[in-house]
């Protein structure tokens, strides 16, 4: 057991520092085309490009869950030949792809005119049509290394994908911001370049994987025909639907509703633009982490629950919950103590952004155990609970953007992430504990985080008025670096110290015993 915890840290680790170092460039670049372009202008092109993601995941068809986990399931089973599962992956996504690709270009002037009422738009929808394919195979591929736990072949295809990206915008912003050439034809063509340049990265990585496990005999099958394979799937892609969909609906919803209670139109896409290119990044921004271990946990739940080993899913749910609590806990104390610090720095231009995150402190951790709760429940292979939870979580956030942004104006928007978070996690948490045997440690699970984040937070505080830095940005990087430092002190502390007891009542035991 304490092997595979080591793995999972292993790989956790690995996967972190690559997504931070991504993201970290993405916040950047969010920035940078804030500055040049305006805030109103980047809430318009956030609006446009989250109905461009919301195609590409209709298209993607939730592959990389199905088949990290189908992969996983296999694999536990004790079979080794992933031939069906990744024909059968490959096939569907193609399938679903192709089908939305052709849509997307039969109905792009249709969408571009219900968008804006720039023509322009058709174009780059053609151009996000043609990657929709690459897309689905790179994720497909994803999945499977993720399954058997070659994460380094995700991180790179993720590196190579961003890099490409990230090039390609950086020089649109640098040398095209002046010219003629169309910013959202643009970013289609930067969309389009990623994935086909880490889609024919995948590739080449798992044809000699292919031609391995296919000489493997096949033995306990759990997947062996194509409706078993459908059976399975459509829940898991049900699922991706309804999260997207609703999603969406909440993204279009919430400028509209802005637009109602602001006299300007201006202002509302202004702070549309800084809720979704700002604010947001900035608190998943952390959640990296979580979301590497969510990557790592959901295919070892999977192999161990397909295995029917009761108790290395409680362990494995156990030690995911108390990391996670401790985590989230944690930031959301930095956010609290340096929140408009750091909103100062990444948007000096409005101090909506700062404000913001300290009033979002709160609900990060609700916000950020979603990340890892949702793992486990589709190890579980609990997608239909995922599926209505998920419904009923948009439908709070939904309901509230209705109700309170058309009275409240922003502060509405902030109303919506706390109701829905708060409710479909607590849930959430109700059903991982129930089905994994888990009891609700209030010790491990609250105290602990909050004493341990409240020690860290106070103690950098004090030692950074000592050091009393120069600006902000030092001084934010201060606070961090030593609230990083206190805290892994104050956890290892903690994890010996309980080792130490865990020994000493081990030994009175024996004794005891004699």
């Amino acid at each position: 057991m304490k092997f595979f915890m080591n793995k999972i840290a292993r790989d956790t680790l690995g996967l972190t520092f690559i997504s931070f170092i991504l993201q970290g460039l993405g916040i950047l670049l969010n920035a940078v085309m804030t500055d040049k372009l305006g805030t109103a202008s980047v809430g318009i092109m956030t609006l446009i490009f989250t109905v461009f993601g919301f195609i590409m995941v209709l298209a993607n068809g939730n592959i990389f869950i199905s088949t990290s986990r189908f992969v996983s399931e296999e694999l536990g089973s004790g079979n080794q030949n992933c031939t069906r599962i990744m024909r059968y992956s490959l096939t569907f996504s193609l399938i679903l792809s192709c089908s939305f690709s052709v849509l997307s270009v039969i109905f792009s002037d249709l969408i571009a005119d219900k968008l804006s009422t720039a023509a322009s738009l058709a174009i780059p929808i053609k151009i996000i049509a043609v990657s929709l394919p690459f897309a689905s195979v790179g994720s497909c591929i994803k999945g499977y290394f993720h399954a058997i736990r070659k994460v380094t072949v995700p991180c790179a295809g993720d590196c190579i994908e961003f890099a490409v990206k990230w090039l390609l915008l950086i020089s649109y912003v640098i040398f095209l911001t002046q010219s003629s050439f169309d910013v959202y034809c643009f970013i289609a063509l930067s969309i389009l370049a990623g994935e086909l340049v880490s889609c024919i990265y995948y590739i080449c990585r798992i044809i000699p994987e292919y031609r391995r496990f296919s000489a493997i005999p096949e033995k306990n099958v759990n997947i062996s025909t194509v409706p078993s394979y459908l059976k399975l799937y459509f829940p898991i892609l049900i699922s991706g639907y309804v999260q997207m969909i609703l999603s969406t609906a909440n993204d279009i919803l919430v400028p509209a509703a802005l637009l109602t209670y602001n006299t300007s139109a201006e202002t509302a896409m202004s702070e549309y633009g800084i809720f979704e290119a700002m604010i947001m990044p900035t608190i998943f921004y952390p959640a990296v982490v979580l979301g590497s271990l969510a990557n790592i946990l959901m295919p070892e739940i999977a192999r161990a629950a397909s295995s029917d080993n009761k108790s290395r899913v409680k362990c494995l749910v156990h030690n995911a919950l108390c990391k996670s609590f401790m985590y989230s806990f944690f930031i959301s104390g930095i956010f609290l103590a340096r929140g408009k610090c750091i909103g100062n720095i990444i948007c000096p231009s409005d101090p909506l952004t700062g404000e913001t995150l300290i009033k979002m402190f709160p609900v990060i951790p609700f916000i950020y155990l979603e990340i890892v709760l949702e793992s486990i429940l589709k190890g579980l292979g609990k997608q239909n609970f995922s599926t209505i939870n998920s419904f009923c979580e948009y439908a709070v956030r939904i309901i509230c953007v209705i109700v309170f942004v058309r009275k409240y104006g922003f502060m509405g928007v902030l109303i919506s992430y706390y109701a829905s978070n708060i409710y479909s996690n607590i849930i959430r948490i109700i059903v991982v504990c129930k089905e994994t045997h888990t009891p609700f440690s209030i010790c491990s699970y609250i105290f602990k985080p909050f004493i341990f984040a409240s020690l860290t937070c106070l103690g950098a505080s004090g030692i950074s008025k000592l050091i009393n830095p120069i600006n902000q940005i030092i001084s934010a990087g201060v606070f961090i670096s030593v609230a990083g430092i206190l805290f892994i002190m104050i956890y290892e502390t903690d994890k010996m110290l309980s080792a130490n007891n865990c020994s000493i009542a081990s030994a009175s035991t024996v004794k005891l015993r004699q």
